[in-house]
């Protein structure tokens, strides 16, 4: 062995070791201070978490949170009185946030939500010690009903999962059983380095539990500046100073639940307080260190959303003009092939297509190879799309405005905090104004997405002129509409016969997804190949980044790189179109014989996504002695079930859209059978909320079923609740019904 080759092992080794033996010593710090941190939480000075009170033996909730605290610290450095891992470190300032729950568990649905936590990769859960990020510890225990209390060895049962290519901690909760009480709580500790702000915090005061006891206690340096919402009735907090800033505190009691998960938006219905930390003072921007502001004033956050827009114009103008010159050039070439001008209220138009190509369909040498399912996925940032498309706008002489908009499921305009509550989009001006935003790879020109409508937003059009200043006096107030169960439909053909040994069903399913129902399956089943190409073609862009590689000896060599992974994506779009139709029936097709796009719904004046379909399914047909009984109801899918303890509903319904499903059924009645149960699939459910309507005409050898159900409106208030029950529970009832094909 030469010297040089055993030079090199040495220090390979070496440093090997040296890694190993630091890791180990990380490992060991952090079991260290993990332990020290579980000894404090759970000897906190707080009655409620230390007996299990008498609860309701009458109380049907699937599970009641008996106590749940919030303990938050962004401290100067000095107060800390622990040197744990990373404290070494020369830092200015410590921040903590631990939230411990006690959950008393009454049916199997707690236990199996319990039993195994299952908590998102927050920062570094489980990753020990990472110098500069944020450190996790989670302490859990078991109180059994006699009292008898077991805590978890966590460290050991974490274990790090993929879920949906996110990855996750997983905690296996051992010999946790219906009628115990679990006790928990995870911490996150970071040192901060001055200038730096605190994540934004909030305290929802409510859940799908009911809440015995929710407390708060913040302690933030006066070297941050505290802004601080409550909205829907939330209480204030009891503020005080002391000798490092100020303390929050806050305590209520007998929170009823809620159901969260089912048609609600929390930042308009829950009581909650939002609360922003940001490090040091900024007289412009009216930002004062040490500072505890309560329910900012509505035109203060106007100046500051006007601040960030004439900054974020500035940023992005020298960008825009190299941008413009491309989507010029695109138009000159559109207009040489088509031999005539677009007319100019199809100006716009064309231009955000041109735009949207440029920002998302063409390649170049450089970029990632992404042809698959994966790219559909890419989520625009679409204030930084929408700044370039105004600069582009503004050089070809659209006029055109951003509208200030916020969510359905955000906080309303008179309950801002901060501008990073709103979300833009652009308005052409003129007699047919035009909507633009950026949602997706495939968002139209005119879409407007279902959670801003409904909303009265703020609108402005920037001053072209550095001299002239924009003013919140220029703003107006642009009123939003709803889209009509109508524009956001899906309707699907479907061909039924039995096979011959009458075990399979074969089905020939024809597809329409329109409105705000087309995104989604557009993203999981459409081939960048395929809309590359179709847009390439309609912008009448000559030639194929593929020919364009295959001419240059440089890049000759990634042609041959994109027709594999072309190949690729469109072998693997088969268990795309898979997942679909299990998603849609709950059963994995035993057969797919044909998958085929018929419109890829890319644009405004074609928009509607239609493919189709042609598999098997096992399942839905069962022997019951010389006949057969179908599972009728199955057949359009699965419907929304309401648990029983959210059919008592006291707050109003924000659904996602107005929304309809039509189902044409066809089914061929089997030679030698005839078909019993047909008149019992009839159904006329209509009222002011929605409807559900079930037609069948029976034919020699053929019944057909129309079915409709209709969702008529995005909001309802809480007294339409039963007709919405009605809805539902006719569409569930319709479901089970069965049909009998009886030996003739």
């Amino acid at each position: 062995m030469s010297v040089k080759i055993l030079f090199y092992t040495v220090a390979v080794l070496l440093l090997h070791t040296q890694v190993y033996a630091q890791k180990a010593k990380d490992i060991r710090e952090y079991k260290e201070r993990a332990e020290a941190v579980r000894q404090e939480v759970w000897n906190w000075d707080i009655p409620a978490f230390k007996k299990v009170p008498a609860l309701p033996a009458d109380d049907k909730s699937s599970a009641i949170v008996i106590a749940k605290h919030v303990d938050l610290k962004a401290s100067s450095i000095k107060k800390i009185k622990f040197i744990g891992i990373g404290f070494k470190v020369k830092k200015d300032l410590f921040y903590s946030n631990t939230v411990r729950e006690m959950v008393k568990l009454n049916d199997k649905v707690a236990l199996e939500e319990y039993s195994q936590f299952s908590f998102k990769k927050f920062r570094s859960l489980n990753s020990y010690y990472h110098s500069g990020l944020a450190t996790t510890i989670v302490g859990v225990r078991i109180i059994k009903p006699d009292g008898s209390m077991k805590e978890v060895k966590v460290d050991e049962e974490i274990v790090n999962e993929e879920e949906n290519k996110e990855q996750k901690s997983k905690l296996a909760i051992p010999d946790l059983q219906v009628g115990d009480v679990i006790d928990y709580f995870v911490r996150v500790e970071e040192l901060k380095d001055l200038n730096s702000d605190i994540d934004a915090q909030i305290f929802v005061l409510g859940d799908d539990k009911p809440i015995m006891q929710y407390s708060v206690h913040c302690e933030i340096s006066d070297k941050y500046f505290v802004r601080y919402r409550s909205a829907n009735g939330a209480p204030d907090f009891k503020v005080k100073k002391d000798d490092d800033g100020s303390v929050f505190d806050m305590l209520v009691k007998n929170i009823p639940s809620l159901p969260v998960s089912l048609w609600m938006s929390p930042y308009r219905q829950i009581p909650l307080i939002r609360m922003d930390i940001l490090y040091g003072s900024y007289p412009a921007a009216g930002q004062v260190a040490g500072e505890v502001r309560h329910n900012p004033k509505q035109a203060e956050i106007k100046e500051a959303i006007l601040r960030s827009l004439d900054g974020e114009k500035n940023a992005f103008a020298m960008g825009g003009g190299a941008l413009t010159s491309q989507v010029k050039s695109l138009l000159r070439e559109y207009k040489r092939t088509n031999n005539s001008d677009l007319p100019n209220d199809s100006l716009p138009y064309y231009v955000y297509y041109a735009f949207r190509y440029i920002a998302f369909y063409r390649v170049s040498a450089d970029d990632k190879i992404v042809v698959g399912r994966q790219r559909n996925y890419v989520t625009p940032n679409n204030k930084k799309f929408l700044f370039y498309l105004e600069e582009i706008m503004n050089a070809m002489d659209i006029p055109a405005e951003f509208v200030l908009v916020t969510s359905r499921y955000g906080p309303g305009q008179d309950e801002l905090l901060n501008t990073g509550d709103y979300e833009y989009m652009l308005k052409t001006k003129g007699s047919q104004p035009v909507f633009m935003s950026a949602d997706g790879v495939f968002t139209h020109c005119t879409y407007v997405s279902s959670e801003y409508e409904g909303q009265t937003a703020p609108a402005i059009e920037l001053m072209k002129s550095k001299k002239r200043k924009n003013d919140i006096t220029a703003f107006t107030e642009e009123k939003i509409g709803y889209s009509t169960a109508d524009q956001n439909t899906k309707i699907e053909h479907i061909e039924i016969s039995l096979d011959d040994a009458m075990q399979q069903l074969l089905v020939n399913r024809h597809t329409t997804l329109k409105g705000s129902l087309r995104a989604d399956e557009q993203k999981r089943l459409l081939l960048f190949e395929d809309y590359y190409e179709a847009e390439r073609t309609a912008l009448a862009v000559k030639s194929t980044f593929m020919e364009d590689f295959a001419d240059s000896r440089r890049n000759r060599s990634l042609a041959e790189e994109y027709t594999n992974a072309f190949a690729k994506a469109r072998k693997d779009q088969k268990d795309d179109f898979m997942e679909e139709i299990n998603e849609q029936f709950d059963i994995k097709p035993k057969e797919l014989m044909l998958y085929h796009i018929d419109k890829m719904g890319l644009r405004h004046d074609d928009p509607d996504f239609v493919y189709t379909t042609k598999f098997t399914l096992e399942g839905l047909v069962k022997k019951a002695g010389n006949n057969y009984i179908l599972d009728a109801g199955k057949l359009i899918g699965g419907q929304l079930r309401v648990k029983p303890e959210q059919r008592d509903r006291k707050v109003d319904i924000y659904q996602p859209f107005a929304r309809s499903f039509e189902y044409n059924i066809e089914l061929v009645i089997p030679k030698g059978y005839k078909l019993e149960g047909a008149d019992k699939l009839d159904k006329l459910i209509d009222n002011a909320c929605g409807s559900f309507t079930v037609k069948t005409t029976l034919e020699a050898d053929k019944l057909k079923v129309h079915i409709r159900k209709v969702y008529k409106n995005a909001f309802e208030p809480v007294a339409k609740w039963n007709d919405l029950l009605q809805v539902i529970d006719a569409a569930i009832d319709f479901e089970s019904q069965k049909l009998l094909l009886k030996k003739a």
